[in-house]
Parts: structure tokens; sequence; C-alpha cells
């Protein structure tokens, strides 16, 4: 189409008149007015549908009843040009129909032909509106095609999102300006124990709410704090989150403010996560650290008392200064073991702790340890008890891991049975050539919630008004032996009846060795 602003400024015009003298009328205009027209006339409908299917125009002006049809019959023919109707026998029907139909604009011939003089002016103002039509026929499509890309977009951005929060191992929860949640990802599902379809728009209060895990009393949560301070805020290292059905659950909470690009506050994102297991560590780590004080404290002040007593007291009969001696050695012996097992540990921490496989003698092993722990069971009252055969295989292994695995087991059994109790150390073989080395007692018992922990670093069982003194590093000094060994170890309890420690070790070593258990 020919751009009318410019000076230059042509059109095509495909004029459909039968009336010659309209024809002669319209061509002398042109020239009188120097008109810009690079014109084609039709004096039919079918020469005009022949020219149309060949050639292209900016406007088609066209009479209302021509001999073979009417201006109708050339409007079907014509795709997205403007056409302009004219007619000698007009009415008000006719051009609300020609408008309808999709004419740019409607003349009313006279006998003087005056009609004409207005021609120009409606061909350049129908021109004009094509054109507005046709850029806001583009602006509608560039923003259409616009809307769409943005839509695919956000669609993209909100899938990656939901995979994102889903995938977090952190709980998140958002909430809006008036404190109603929005967003509740499947970590938080699982902490508080609701759905997100149950509490969606629904006051964050009625579903979340925060205790002292000490006190159990209600707590300020970091989503209150930034309702306050407006800015990021944290919650204490007593934070419990009180979940759905009476659950309680230690947590970690951190919550910040959602702001527009003003700085307007819109709503809050929380992110906490459960610290069980790290509290509980926390919580090992601080009996360990007073049960190490008091371990090294009790044989140190033996020590240290017998020494000065030996030192000071000039006229000590010969057996009481042997006696206090071998006191002293004992103490000594209760020193290096609980540093040695200290070392384990670390050795444990760093994955150095080294295994020597060579042919070892359980049988002799167990003796030793037996001959070992036997004054300790006296002490006790304990009756200590041995069911071995008279011949057991060699196994291959680390001599001194296996003594103090069984050292351990022994110990732990008689330090954990009342007097009168009896402790039983058994050992056999299987057909598929395992040694299996068990040690029951009729003590305590342990608790069944805390069997799945006990090999853990630290661990101590709690029990009120019972405790007993010790590291927690034993049976996990225990496990760590047994699986760089190659085998396994169980543990069967019940309360106030005993417990039985049973170990599975191939007499033959794998051909690759296990990696260090946690």
């Amino acid at each position: 189409m020919a751009d009318e602003n410019t000076e230059a400024t042509t059109y095509r015009i495909l004029m459909v008149e039968d009336d010659r003298l309209d024809q002669m009328a319209f061509k002398r205009m042109v020239k009188e007015q120097n008109l810009r027209y690079d014109y084609t006339i039709a004096g039919c409908v079918s020469e005009a549908k022949e020219i149309l299917s060949r050639e292209n125009f900016d406007i088609v002006f066209v009479d209302y009843l021509l001999g073979d049809g009417t201006a109708f019959d050339i409007l079907e023919s014509i795709a997205d040009v403007p056409t302009v109707f004219a007619t000698g026998t007009g009415s008000e029907e006719l051009a609300v129909k020609a408008m309808k139909s999709g004419a740019s604009d409607y003349l009313i011939k006279d006998p003087a032909r005056n009609y004409l003089k207005v021609l120009p002016e409606v061909i350049k103002n129908a021109i004009r509106h094509k054109k507005a039509e046709d850029e806001l026929k583009r602006y509608h499509e560039n923003l259409i095609d616009l809307v769409k890309e943005r839509t695919e977009q956000l669609a993209e951005e909100k899938e990656l999102l939901a995979v994102t929060l889903s995938s977090m191992g952190d709980a998140v929860i958002a909430v809006d300006a008036e404190n109603k949640i929005i967003l509740f990802n499947k970590a938080a599902e699982k902490l508080t124990g609701w759905k997100f379809d149950e509490v969606h728009l629904k006051p964050i209060d009625e579903v979340f709410s925060i205790i002292d895990e000490q006190t159990k009393q209600p707590v300020e949560s970091p989503i209150d704090k930034v309702l306050i301070s407006r800015n990021i805020e944290s919650g204490s290292d007593h934070d419990a989150l009180a979940a759905r059905f009476g659950r309680q659950c230690p947590i970690s909470a951190t919550a910040a403010p959602i702001r527009k690009d003003d700085g307007t506050m819109t709503g809050i994102v929380m992110v906490f996560r459960d610290v069980s297991q790290k509290r509980e560590i926390d919580r090992m780590k601080s009996d360990f650290i007073s049960s190490v004080s008091h371990e090294l404290r009790t044989p140190l002040t033996s020590i240290k008392a017998y020494t000065e007593t030996i030192l000071y007291d000039r006229n000590m009969p010969e057996e009481t200064q042997r006696e206090f001696l071998r006191i002293i050695d004992e103490e000594s012996d209760c020193l290096a073991d609980l540093i040695n097992g200290l070392l384990d540990i670390s050795r444990m921490e760093s994955g150095n702790l080294e295994i020597v496989r060579e042919p070892v003698d359980v049988l002799a092993v167990i003796d030793c340890t037996m001959s070992d722990m036997r004054a300790l069971a006296q002490k006790k009252k304990v009756d200590l008890e041995l069911n071995v055969p008279q011949q057991l295989p060699e196994l291959i292994g680390d001599e001194n891991k296996i003594q103090s695995m069984i050292s351990n087991l022994i110990n732990n059994a008689i330090k954990f049975t009342p007097e009168n109790g009896r402790v039983v150390l058994s050992a056999t073989t299987t057909t598929d050539r395992q040694l299996v080395i068990k040690v029951s007692d009729t003590g305590m018992g342990i608790p069944t919630e805390d069997l799945p922990k006990i090999f853990g670093r630290f661990y101590r069982v709690y029990r009120p008004g019972k405790q007993i003194q010790g590291t927690g590093l034993g049976l996990a000094i225990v496990k760590e032996i047994v699986v760089r060994h190659d085998g396994r170890i169980e543990v069967e309890s019940e309360l106030d009846k005993g417990t039985t420690f049973t170990v599975w070790l191939p007499l033959t070593p794998q051909q690759a060795p296990l990696p260090v258990s946690a």
C-alpha cells in the first residue's frame, strides 16, 4: 500500500463502473486535479474479478448496480482491500448493508456527478483508516505473541520454582501481607503434618506455632519478629515446632520480608529445618565431655591420693605400699584405656583406623580377655561364664582389635548387670565359615527406642536415677571393628531382663574391605 504522507504518493485504484459517462467523468477529474492515481477501470463484475485475481490495489471504487451483478459480488472477491460503494439508487438500508459487508464508505451518485468532488478525500480517508486498522491488527498480533511468550515463561518459571521448592530439604512457608499462607513446600508438609491444600490462605497462626523445647511454652516465631522489625530474623537455639497431632520437632528457622521494587512489604517467607539430630549430637557431646571429665578425674584423683600417701608416709608397711601401687597401676590402665578409646574415635573420624590382618587364635584372645575381666566381675559380684568349644578355627583379622571388641562387650555387660547377675560369653562357627560371638547378660536391658542409636558415637542411654558413668564410645568402637572385619553386629534386649550382642565375623576376609562405617 502506498504511503499517503509522502508528497509523491500514488494510489493504485480499481474503478468498477458500467456507465461510460461516469468512467469519462472520473478520468477527467483525475486529469484536471492532477491526482496521483494509477487507476484501472472494469465495466462489470466478471472483468473486475479477473483483474483482482492478478493485480493488487490500494482501494476499489465500485458502482452498486452492474450489468452482471452488484458491488456485493466484488466484495466477496476482495481480501483486505478498502472499498467505496457508489449508487444512484441509495437508501439507508443499502448503506447499512454495505458497511456491514466491509465497505469503507458509501457515496450517493447525482446527475451532475458532484459526488466525484469528494471522492479524492473519501479515498484518502479510506486508505488512512485501512492503514490504522492494519497497524492496530499488527499491534494486537504482537501483543498476543508477547502475552503468549510471557505466559509460557511464567509457566516455566512457576514449574521450575515448584520443582525447586519440592526438592529442597529445608521447609519453606510464605505468607501474604495478611499473614495467610500462600506457599508451602513438601518439606513443610512433612514437618508440620499439614498438606498445602489444607492450609492454603489460612492464617499462619492456625497451622504453625513455635514453642520452647525445654519449657514447652509458646515463643515468638521469626515471622512475628519480621512483622515488627521488617528485617531478616532468626529463631533461638531452643525452638521447637508444635506440629499437627501434638508432634514436636526441634527446628532452626529464619524468616525474611518479601518486598516490591518500591520496598513495600507484601509478605514473609520462612525457611526452617529439622535439627533433631544436631541437637541430639550436641547433647551427646555435652554428655561426653561431662563423662570424660568424670572418667579422667576419678582415676587421677586416686592416683594422686595414693601417690601422695606413699611419698609422705615414710612408715608405711611394705604390704600396704604394694597394694597402693597396684591400685595406681589399675587406675593408670583405666586412663590408658580411655585415652586409647579417644584415639580410636579420632582415627575413625579421620578414616585412619588401621586393621592389620593376620591369623588370630580366637580361643587365646577370649581366654586373655576373660582373665582381664574376671577381677571387674568379682568386684561387681557378677558371675562371668564362658561357653566355647575346645577348638575354634583361626580368624584372619587384627588380634588387638578383636580383643578390644570382646573386651568392650564384656565390660559393658558387667557394668550394666546388677549384683548376683550373670554375663555369658559364647563362641561358635557356622557352616558358611563365620565366627559367631555372643555376649549375654541379665542386666538392665536397653529401651526399644534407644536400640537403633546405641552404636552412635558418644551415645549413652538416658536412665533417670540409674545413670551409669561412661563415655559412650565403647559400642561405637565395637561396631567399627566389626564392620572393618567385614562382619555385622546385632542386639536383642528387654528392659530389666538383659541384653545379648551377637557378632558375625567371616573367618576368611572378603576380597575388598568394606568402607569405614559411620
